[in-house]
């Protein structure tokens, strides 16, 4: 944090702030990872070859998620202003180069689409949850479409991932396990980082899955 914050001070232009934010992120994941216990197992890397920008979309199970990601492909994650405005966390997020939309402000959709869009030009990967949330992983929560518009007015491709949490304490993850990995509702970051920390271990899968091309007509008349 220290270091990005230098950064902040030196790089005004915030386009390129975002791309060192990205790949500072990336570098840092990995230790980040190691130091949570978790081993990460990535496929699908050459779907991300093709193109420098593109839009990530995929399943949201836990804060974890953004290490295992960034450690593969470097991007800018998209949350919410909640997150930006919180304690710490939003610190955080925007010494990472996060990008913020308030889910309650629908007047305010069209410039937060356009600032994904612009991202997206700029040469970013950026990555959406489409379910908007964290979940426990038993049921598909209403996508938020509009988000997807970036990528249809910027011709960006869509790159769906899923993310695959296997094992804890080198047993298959299950009921009584997946709380020490997942974070949703309203669970408490410190306590469930300390239970995640002391699980024993945990090994997860990614996997990037072919790009969708898309054109900038494919969001007329929505």
């Amino acid at each position: 944090l220290f270091f990005m914050a230098v950064v902040a001070v030196f790089v005004r232009e915030k386009w390129r702030y975002k791309h060192i934010a990205v790949r500072m992120l990336s570098l840092w994941s990995r230790p980040t990872l190691w130091c949570l216990g978790i081993k990460s197992r990535a496929e699908g890397l050459e779907n991300l070859k093709d193109s420098a920008q593109a839009l990530l979309v995929g399943n949201h199970l836990s804060y974890t998620d953004v290490l295992v990601i960034a450690s593969n492909a470097p991007s800018c994650f998209v949350t919410s202003t909640e997150v930006r405005d919180a304690p710490g966390l939003g610190l955080i997020c925007r010494m990472a180069g996060c990008l913020f939309v308030n889910r309650k402000n629908r007047r305010n959709l069209s410039n937060e689409v356009s600032e994904l869009q612009e991202g997206l030009q700029k040469g970013l990967k950026v990555t959406i949850f489409p379910e908007a949330t964290s979940t426990n992983g038993e049921q598909i929560l209403r996508f938020r479409k509009p988000l997807y518009y970036s990528a249809t007015r910027s011709s960006a491709p869509v790159v769906p991932f899923v993310l695959n949490y296997r094992k804890v304490n080198d047993e298959p993850i299950s009921l009584k396990t997946r709380d020490s990995v997942f974070w949703y509702g309203d669970m408490d970051f410190i306590p469930h980082l300390l239970r995640l920390v002391s699980s024993g271990g945990v090994e997860v899968d990614i996997q990037f899955l072919p790009p969708l091309q898309v054109t900038p007509e494919s969001d007329a008349g929505q």
